[in-house]
């Protein structure tokens, strides 16, 4: 279980250093994205800096697990916030990635706190 929850955490840092990064560079697609979801500018870098700590907290979290499953646990809320956002603003079709984030979440959560 733990190799599992390692990999998944890596990928989720890897995902989230990404996402977390481009938003709180401004990149073009972010800055459109949160004006048509009808979102201040300051709340896109807020969610990036979320997001980055939550991609350091997969890293940290692969040596302190609490670390995990707290970084786990916010990036699920996140993710929640995301997927409701898709489906008030978006095609249906781009809920998907946020749901499926989400459960990787709740995997690294599960996984860790059954060790």
């Amino acid at each position: 279980m733990e190799i599992a929850a390692g990999i998944v955490q890596v990928l989720l840092g890897l995902l989230f250093a990404f996402s977390g990064g481009s938003k709180v560079a401004g990149m073009r697609m972010q800055i459109d994205n949160f004006n048509r979801y009808g979102y201040p500018q300051w709340f896109r870098v807020f969610t990036g800096i979320v997001e980055l700590a939550g991609a350091a907290g997969m890293v940290v979290g692969l040596f302190a697990e609490e670390v995990a499953i707290t970084a786990a646990f916010v990036l699920a809320v996140t993710m929640i916030g995301a997927a409701y956002t898709d489906l008030r603003k978006s095609a249906l079709a781009t809920v998907i990635a946020p749901v499926v984030l989400f459960g990787l979440c709740a995997a690294v959560v599960i996984l860790r706190v059954a060790e």
